[in-house]
């Protein structure tokens, strides 16, 4: 057993289900990532995360996950304690980067779900992921 299996081992670590909202987004870039002609395609979204999502590192991990997915955007806490963003890249990647969020937060029983998820027009002239203050 590691060092965060035993700190975090009182901790619920059930896996969550994903939301209502999340569950559509992922299976909208499933079916583009499948189709030939839109699996490169660039797509952008707005996402609103509500949950156990500030004071968690959630900004610098998603931060991390998007450079190492090949993604592009930005990252914000907000007042009410939610977080928001806009991703840009590949479907795939964007189903990747959202698989690799959960995993690495299960493990410590963080909870957090995705409230919203809008498509956005792609941007030609933005370079990387970055968080906002």
């Amino acid at each position: 057993m590691g060092f965060f299996d035993k700190f975090f081992s009182g901790i619920n670590r059930e896996p969550q289900k994903p939301s209502g909202v999340e569950l559509e987004l992922r299976r909208r870039l499933t079916v583009l990532a499948s189709d030939a002609a839109t699996q490169n395609a660039p797509q952008r979204y707005f996402l609103r995360w509500e949950g156990q999502v500030q004071g968690v590192g959630f900004r610098f991990t998603n931060t991390n996950l998007a450079q190492a997915h090949a993604l592009t955007g930005w990252v914000r806490n907000m007042e009410d304690g939610s977080v928001e963003m806009e991703v840009q890249g590949a479907p795939a990647n964007i189903l990747s980067h959202l698989e690799a969020l959960h995993a690495s937060y299960e493990r410590m029983g963080i909870r957090f779900r995705l409230e919203d998820a809008q498509t956005r027009a792609p941007l030609t002239s933005e370079d990387g992921f970055n968080p906002r203050y």
